[in-house]
């Protein structure tokens, strides 16, 4: 009989075939190979890169302020594209313990009773939402470009005839800016910008997904360790039974905080860059849509691609922060009062004093992220934005 629940790879198969082709997989054997690939990766990617930093700095000198700004909302891509590489990278080893740990867990599973399993289906179906919801989001980030250019050229053409050639990412391409929109180059470099579009979005579908999914594992542990005290003090036959089942119960618990710790360790750089990067995100975007006076959709839908982007770390983390304050009543609301055991009701005190530590996450101890964070992302970003409209 097959196996109902399965490893991290082979449960959340997108998100590990995203981690795998952006390069930050966490394999420890493999590390200067992806490092290898990941150089040719920047070297394929370097004419861009080179055009992109030339136009960038004529803007500056120049102050064009409207393509300035929307170069900047490109660049924090390309930002977060080299920070999530090698932050990967660099964490590999204990990257690697925390998808190991997602993967023993999940096969024990197998032999778990099926009240047991039904909390591991509720909370493998969160991790499913959160792995297409990081599938999306970079396909709508990425794709949005090439497609409004190639919406606009249709449009020209089905209106006046013309034929107007738009860019996927309208910039000078220094040497040839006087010949980039004929052939062969426009089509050339459209092509060419399809790749980018490829490699930024399998690198936010894995990282960005695999914290949602780790997330919602760590709040199922939890949810596990207080079911698993509810049927000791209801299913135990004597008090030996019982004490050797809430023993079993704490060291479960013990493991749900290792695994807190892990996650903080692998999470909370990549944390702190997503809330730095994000803010200027959405705040440059809104510069621009003023700028140019009227709602672009491209840089609209960009803006809120960004919202997004900050939401979903936030609203995920604030989910385990609930599951984690909640903890604490779930395990006192097991049936202790009809043992009257000194000795397992003192256990049962040692546990709930332990729950109280609430687990937050947090970008690198100087950011908490949950739902109060993403609200002040927004207010911040709008006194950014005033502040450089003033």
């Amino acid at each position: 009989m097959a196996a109902k629940f399965k490893s991290f790879n082979d449960t959340f198969i997108h998100c590990a075939f995203a981690l795998a082709i952006a390069l930050i997989y966490p394999n420890i054997y493999n590390k200067r190979k992806r490092l290898f690939y990941f150089s040719i990766v920047v070297a394929i990617n370097c004419p861009i890169l080179y055009w992109f930093l030339l136009y960038l700095y004529k803007c500056l000198i120049t102050l064009d302020m409207i393509n300035l700004a929307n170069n900047i909302t490109i660049g924090i891509l390309a930002t977060l594209f080299f920070f999530k590489s090698f932050y990967g990278i660099y964490k590999t080893e204990i990257f690697a313990k925390l998808l190991n740990k997602i993967s023993n867990d999940m096969l024990k599973g197998n032999e778990l009773d099926k009240d047991y399993q039904d909390i591991y289906e509720y909370y493998i179906k969160i991790g499913m939402h959160g792995q297409t919801c990081w599938i999306l989001i970079p396909i709508l980030l990425s794709s949005q470009f090439p497609l409004y250019a190639s919406g606009c050229m249709i449009y020209d053409i089905i209106t006046s005839g013309e034929g107007k050639r738009y860019m996927v990412h309208e910039m000078e391409l220094k040497y040839i800016e006087d010949r980039q929109y004929e052939t062969p180059y426009f089509e050339l470099v459209f092509a060419y910008n399809l790749v980018q579009c490829v490699v930024l979005s399998v690198n936010f579908a894995g990282l960005d997904g695999s914290f949602c999914i780790a997330t919602t594992h760590l709040r199922m542990k939890l949810k596990l360790v207080s079911h698993k005290i509810h049927c000791a003090f209801r299913d135990s036959k004597n008090r030996d039974e019982l004490e050797v089942r809430v023993k079993e119960s704490i060291r479960d618990h013990q493991e749900a905080l290792d695994f807190y710790k892990d996650l903080q360790e692998v999470y909370g750089g990549w944390l702190f860059a997503v809330f730095l990067l994000t803010s200027l995100l959405i705040s440059f975007n809104l510069y621009q849509i003023y700028l140019s006076r009227r709602v672009d959709p491209k840089y609209t839908i960009f803006a809120i691609s960004g919202v997004i982007h900050m939401f979903a770390p936030c609203y995920f983390a604030s989910d385990l922060t609930k599951t984690s304050e909640e903890f604490s009543w779930d395990i006192y609301s097991a049936a202790w009062e009809v043992w009257a055991d000194p000795v397992v009701t003192n256990l049962l005190i040692f546990m709930i004093a332990k729950s109280q530590q609430i687990l937050i996450l947090t970008g690198k101890g100087m950011v908490y992220f949950n739902m109060q964070l993403f609200i002040s992302v927004l207010q911040t970003s709008y006194s950014f934005f005033t502040l450089i409209t003033s």
